[in-house]
């Protein structure tokens, strides 16, 4: 029988709205932190009149997943791995420290990407090529991301999740201790503080093939 596991974000396929939230700080070295929260408030909401105990199945799904993408994340040399709940459970959380984006692409690699917030499960026995986001520098100050092609067969073109697409918000930010000079890529919201930018809105256009995530920022010398 092939061994399937849970990814970061298989609670999604549980959840009837939430907000996902990806964070990476990047040092002056760019070693880092990597941040990703799972904000189920509304969701929550939806189920306090729910006497089916559904809500706390899908809980325990959430909570039994985190310990092995902990482990996972350990053997490929993350650092200062914490994880959890926090206001009043409905927030969940796993943040890491890495020592480079090669150790930041690695543990991409073990716990999932973009693409598989519209997947769920992941079929560990599948030798297919897996495609993950990817982060390089170029020289002391440039760093660059790849997005990840969408499988054709995702979420994305589920006619099923249109009417529900305006409960699943999606946001990928970009932190610095050195402050931005440029940014290539005019998706791309810079904040006024000059050190970090991001991308925010629905899921499904966030993580739609015709919307670019792909940047090299480049950073002040100071």
């Amino acid at each position: 029988m092939k061994k399937i596991y849970f990814t970061l974000f298989v609670g999604i396929f549980f959840i009837v709205s939430c907000s996902v939230t990806q964070e990476y700080h990047f040092n002056n070295n760019f070693s880092g932190t990597a941040n990703t929260s799972i904000d189920i408030s509304i969701w929550k909401d939806f189920m306090k009149n729910d006497s089916t105990g559904e809500e706390d199945k899908s809980l325990d799904s959430l909570d039994q997943s985190l310990p092995e993408i902990a482990e996972r994340l350990k053997k490929v040399g993350a650092k200062n791995i914490n994880f959890g709940w926090k206001n009043d459970k409905t927030v969940l959380f796993i943040t890491y420290d890495f020592d480079d984006v090669n150790i930041l692409n690695k543990t991409l690699s073990e716990t999932g990407t973009e693409t598989d917030l519209f997947k769920g499960l992941t079929d560990r026995n599948n030798n297919s090529k897996k495609e993950t986001p990817k982060f390089s520098i170029r020289g002391k100050r440039k760093l660059i991301y790849s997005k990840p092609n969408t499988d054709n067969d995702s979420l994305l073109n589920n006619s099923e999740m249109e009417s529900m697409k305006e409960y699943f918000q999606y946001s990928l930010l970009f932190s610095f201790d050195r402050k931005i000079k440029k940014v290539a890529n005019k998706n791309a919201k810079i904040d006024e503080d000059m050190k970090s930018f991001g991308f925010s809105g629905s899921m499904f256009e966030i993580l739609s093939p015709d919307y670019s995530t792909d940047f090299t920022v480049k950073l002040k010398r100071k």
